[in-house]
């Protein structure tokens, strides 16, 4: 019996320490240590983060850090400039931080080539792949997005397929003011169907030596955009897939009902003895909440990508289906783009590739800013004490008399009629009757892309030839539906427009690239081109009003096209065919001596068609120069460079001239035949006319 209870008392105790051994395992590990450079400085603000968690801290004034994890934890020290590190978890960890030389060895694309970023003279920012990865954004503007320095994105609308509006040099007061976009070469006035997954870099020129090499397109700065190609090594399938809750993030406060009595009142606008006819005395409606809701975006972007001795291919297709906050799903943007991208190198001395991107878009919008008012601002300015919905029972009298009158009251799926406030009858009306009293409609299609072969005669030669295109369509339908708001906004009929426009746009450029690295401190380089641009483009217009026989048969979906118009009415009908062209002659030439002295120069001449300048005029000339010193590389700079802890300071000064196309519009002295008066004035009571023709408009390059 004893020898028992001995045996359960060992039983016990083995058990208790067990545990306590296995809680000492299971406790949190308290990691602490210096970090220094390679000097054996301490170094300030390095972070240290627990892999995997946000769980981190940063060093102090001496390179100290302490840090608790869990047990077998990997913790990452990083610092920008030096080479990242892992190492696993120990109670005491001194770590001695290294440069990161491949960083200064990266290059940067710039006009018709790349440099190094060590060796770069001018104001160019660079956001590349990493950047945009584990961000909820849908198009390539928005990846510029707080990662460039001087770069404004103002987005002016939360609509699905808007885009921000990117500035790189301020506003202009006349003319548009958005930057040039070059995707893989090639010209784009519109980067927002290219899907950010398929982007490998994308710079910004923001000075005017750096985008002076674009001449007369640079004036409001250059946005270069690389997208992917295959790498070297095992074949990668990759998926991505964002799912995105929207709302509105924050509402302004309004007034409740009662507050909206008391303040008509005391303003003197009602009496509150009118106001109360119009009020059942519980309602206070919340029209941001009838109007706006939480809605979901979905994307998918699949990719197959591949690379060996000779070649390599990117093959990647993406759907976005974004349905906004507003509700009802009557403004939703689904897109289908797609990008091939392959090259080859067929012999030593020749390579050859392609770059595409395809899109395809369905819009469905709804009013924004127009001179009729707007969602949120009805949201707004309606009052609380109006119904969101009646029956046809509940309706207060000014409503049944509209209804009376043959005025179309909208209504919602089950058949109530939306509110119709009998105190506010200025633009703004209900909300959802604003939605409702239109159909919106938008699709298109972009295909751009590039064929080109890349030369290398001799050792530092690269001879480049690029043929670029892009072909776009767009289409877009109104239809304006018979709907009661008030008595100042109502319509009693159909209308109709429609819209209908196609651009062809191809460059061809030849362009010849040389590097060469003398004695290993003298590197010479220069580039020399040509270019040629020509771009079409034509649209159909056609519109009926929707003032009496001037409107639509029937008021029924299967007739919402011109065609069906009332046979007595008249139809507006426009359209035109333009053509642009460009040549252009551009070079540029640079020397640096042993990474610290670096001097380059560009000039660019532009030509443009009659449609932009006469034919006595069309050349432009736009010089720059630009020179960096690489301050950290003097050995005078070593003793304040550990001080301060510096590895790398440059100081550079530039000067360029850009131009602007934009800002002379098209055909800005010229206009159709047409017929017009000439007045000659006898005296001041009288005058004569004269009928005459204005020149016809010629757009040939000669």
């Amino acid at each position: 019996m004893k020898h028992n209870s001995l045996k359960r008392l060992a039983t016990s105790a083995l058990l208790v320490l067990t545990c306590v051994a296995t809680l000492w395992a299971q406790a949190p590990l308290r990691v602490s240590g210096k970090i220094v450079d390679e000097m054996g400085e301490p170094m300030i603000g390095v972070s240290v983060l627990e892999k995997g968690t946000s769980n981190g801290v940063i060093t102090n004034l001496d390179g100290q850090y302490v840090l608790t994890v869990q047990p077998g934890a990997t913790i990452v020290y990083s610092y920008i400039g030096y080479v990242t590190q892992e190492k696993a978890a120990a109670k005491e960890l001194n770590i001695t931080m290294r440069e990161d030389s491949e960083q200064l060895e990266e290059v940067v694309v710039v006009g018709y080539g790349v440099q190094k970023k060590s060796s770069v003279t001018g104001a160019i920012s660079q956001v590349k792949a990493e950047d945009m990865e584990n961000r909820t954004i849908s198009n390539a503007q928005q990846a510029l997005q707080g990662k460039t320095s001087g770069v404004q994105v103002v987005s002016t609308s939360a609509a699905p397929g808007s885009s921000p509006t990117i500035r790189v040099r301020g506003y202009s007061s006349n003319v548009a003011s958005d930057p040039l976009y070059v995707v893989d070469g090639v010209r784009l006035s519109d980067i927002s169907g290219l899907d950010p997954n398929d982007i490998s870099s994308m710079e910004v020129l923001k000075d005017a030596a750096s985008a002076a090499i674009y001449g007369a397109e640079a004036g409001n700065g250059v946005v270069l955009i690389t997208t992917k190609k295959g790498k070297k090594g095992e074949g990668k399938i990759a998926y991505d897939f964002q799912y995105t809750a929207q709302s509105l993030a924050r509402v302004p406060k309004v007034m409740n009902a009662e507050e909206y009595i008391q303040y008509m009142v005391e303003g003197g606008t009602f009496t509150e003895d009118y106001l109360l006819k119009y009020w059942d005395g519980k309602t206070s409606t919340d029209w941001f909440d009838v109007a706006f809701g939480t809605s979901q975006m979905q994307k998918h972007n699949i990719s197959f990508s591949n690379g060996g001795e000779r070649g390599n291919y990117y093959l990647s297709l993406t759907y976005l289906d974004n349905d906004g906050i507003v509700r009802q799903s009557k403004d939703t943007y689904k897109r289908l783009t797609a990008t091939i991208n392959s090259e080859y190198q067929i012999k030593n001395w020749l390579k050859v590739g392609t770059t595409n991107q395809i899109e395809k878009y369905n819009t469905r919008s709804i009013g924004e800013n127009t001179e009729y008012g707007s969602m949120f601002i009805s949201a707004l300015a309606m009052d609380p004490l109006t119904h969101d919905t009646y029956t046809y029972d509940e309706l207060p009298g000014h409503m049944l008399n509209a209804l009376n009158n043959g005025k179309n009251l909208l209504q919602n799926d089950a058949g109530e009629y939306y509110g119709v406030s009998a105190l506010v009858t200025t633009e703004s009306y209900h909300p959802m009757a604003m939605i409702n009293n239109s159909i919106a409609r938008s699709s298109g299609f972009n295909v751009n892309g590039s064929i080109y072969a890349d030369f290398t005669p001799v050792k530092g030669l690269t001879v480049t030839s690029r043929f670029g295109y892009r072909l776009s369509g767009y289409r877009y339908s109104y239809t304006g539906l018979p709907y009661y708001g008030n008595s100042t906004q109502s319509n009693d009929y159909v209308s109709q427009n429609n819209t209908e426009s196609t651009t062809i746009y191809w460059q061809w450029e030849n362009f010849a690239n040389y590097n060469r690295t003398f004695a290993e401190k003298h590197t010479v380089s220069a580039m020399v081109g040509i270019s040629f641009q020509e771009s079409t483009y034509d649209y159909v217009y056609g519109s009926l009003s929707a003032n009496g026989e001037d409107a639509l048969t029937q008021n029924d979906p299967g007739f919402y096209y011109l065609n069906y118009a009332a046979s007595s009415s008249t139809k507006g009908v426009a359209g035109e065919k333009t053509r642009t062209a460009k040549y252009s002659y551009f070079g540029r030439v640079g020397y640096e001596y042993d990474g610290r002295y670096m001097i380059q120069a560009s000039l660019r001449a532009d030509a443009a068609d009659l449609a932009y300048l006469p034919k006595s005029g069309r050349w432009g000339y736009f010089p720059a120069v630009s020179a960096g010193w690489m301050l950290s590389q003097e050995k005078f700079f070593e003793t304040a460079a550990e001080k301060l802890s510096i590895n790398s300071l440059k100081v550079r000064a530039s000067w360029g001239q850009n131009g602007s196309l934009a800002a002379l519009g098209s055909y800005a002295y010229s206009t159709d035949m047409t017929t017009g008066s000439i007045y000659s004035f006898v005296n001041a009571n009288t005058y004569t006319t004269a009928a005459y023709p204005t020149s016809m408009r010629n757009d040939d390059l000669k």
